[in-house]
């Protein structure tokens, strides 16, 4: 193990609040950003859960729709998962809008299924309303960067301390090292949000 939490960035720069995660990131104190690795991934892909070794945590960074503009929101991934599941058994699960380009927690729903469990981390989004391309953030999302980037702050300790508990405990069956974290692909197309 590195050390250092992969942060994987979510959304499009270019395109309203939908680059409210990379202006957050941007915000984190030196000492945090030291032990995360930013990875900006546009849409998260499987594959960059399915590398991560087991028990090893991340944390997963987007702005969405459904909420409050501003307004931030913090949970397990293994939450999302359950969440996915059951929108999925009620016949409710947002639908792709391609092959390539699944919700969220469609996403970490598969991973846990490929992977046997879900995968360990954090989701921090925040609220966005706007999605034009170059359009700046908007006002409530952009008065709410300080609070984003210490929800994301939190999370990314979190997860440091929860790796290092991982890593004091492979006799309980945890896997103790990681390798690097692949290169991510491009940012893809923006997403609507994720929470529908």
């Amino acid at each position: 193990m590195t050390g250092r939490i992969p942060v994987f960035v979510c959304g499009e720069p270019a395109r309203g609040d939908d680059a409210a995660a990379f202006a957050a990131v941007e915000l984190l104190p030196p000492g945090v950003r030291a032990r995360a690795s930013i990875v900006p991934v546009g849409g998260l892909d499987v594959l960059l859960l399915l590398d991560l070794p087991a028990g090893e945590p991340c944390v997963v960074v987007d702005a969405v729709a459904g909420l409050t503009p501003g307004e931030i929101w913090v949970r397990p991934l293994a939450a999302l998962v359950d969440r996915a599941r059951a929108l999925t058994d009620a016949g409710r699960a947002p639908e792709p809008r391609s092959s390539h380009e699944l919700p969220l927690e469609q996403v970490l729903a598969l991973a846990a299924t490929l992977r046997d469990a879900p995968p360990a981390g954090t989701f921090v989004g925040i609220g966005g309303s706007c999605w034009e391309a170059a359009a700046p953030l908007s006002a409530p999302v952009a008065a709410a960067l300080p609070a984003f980037a210490t929800a994301i702050s939190a999370a990314i300790s979190a997860a440091i301390a929860a790796a290092g508990e991982a890593r004091a405990g492979p006799q309980a069956g945890v896997r103790a090292g990681a390798g690097p974290v692949r290169p991510a692909r491009p940012p893809g197309p923006a997403r609507a949000g994720y929470f529908g």
